[in-house]
């Protein structure tokens, strides 16, 4: 769990008081701090075992490990999105969706879900979920303006289903089934999202979205 919380903030210092609320959950024996430190130096053990010693650094009140940019997928996944993004500002969206497509590939579910029982950890790997939900909303963004929707109605049903929140995807949904010449499915989708809005925070949809949702009407 202490490599874990480690790695979810690589190159950046993490705080003995938060290693201490992710192993205890908010509620760290006397004894926490010693135990931290403990666990700091069979750590350090294992990493010089594995020929990776040095990379755990102490600094002020906390620690940092040292990782490089082709060492971690999360580290992978930021240098990828953001070069997609770079792209996509240039115009060049063909490469944009290449590099935004090649970051998603990184993904194969959610993040660290055997350590999701300390809410440090959990906090931590909701944060990275968030992560791949804007680059998945950008990608499929950028390929709808390349006039790609098949792919993006193909693959963003499972992603509306556990964030049906989120306005963008349902944005990115009616698109693509636009596109595709499936306007019933589209009006569908943002009544649904009405209903959805109305019902649990008894809100309606963003004037973009409705715009969105009345050009399609014409």
């Amino acid at each position: 769990m202490l490599l874990a919380l480690l790695l979810c903030r690589p190159n950046g210092l993490v705080p003995v008081e938060l290693m201490m609320d992710a192993l205890w959950d908010g509620g760290p024996p006397k004894t926490a701090r010693k135990n931290v430190h403990v666990y700091i130096s069979a750590l350090r053990k294992l990493l010089e075992d594995v020929g990776a010693g040095g990379r755990l650094v102490r600094r002020g009140s906390g620690y940092l490990l040292l990782v490089g940019d082709g060492e971690l997928d999360a580290l992978r996944f930021r240098s990828l999105a953001r070069a997609g993004r770079e792209a996509s500002g240039h115009g060049a969206l063909a490469s944009a969706a290449r590099l935004l497509k090649e970051a998603l590939k990184l993904w194969s579910g959610p993040s660290l879900p055997e350590l999701r029982n300390s809410r440090t950890i959990s906090a931590e790997a909701e944060r990275l979920g968030t992560r791949f939900l804007q680059v998945y909303e950008e990608w499929a963004e950028v390929e709808l303006r390349l006039g790609n929707a098949r792919e993006v109605a193909e693959t963003i049903d499972d992603l509306m289903e556990l964030h049906p929140q989120r306005e963008r995807l349902r944005a990115a949904h009616m698109n693509a089934l636009f596109q595709l010449g499936r306007q019933t499915e589209a009006f569908a989708v943002y009544e649904e999202y009405r209903q959805f809005l109305a019902a649990e925070f008894g809100l309606g949809p963003s004037p973009v979205l409705e715009a969105q949702y009345r050009s399609m009407l014409v």
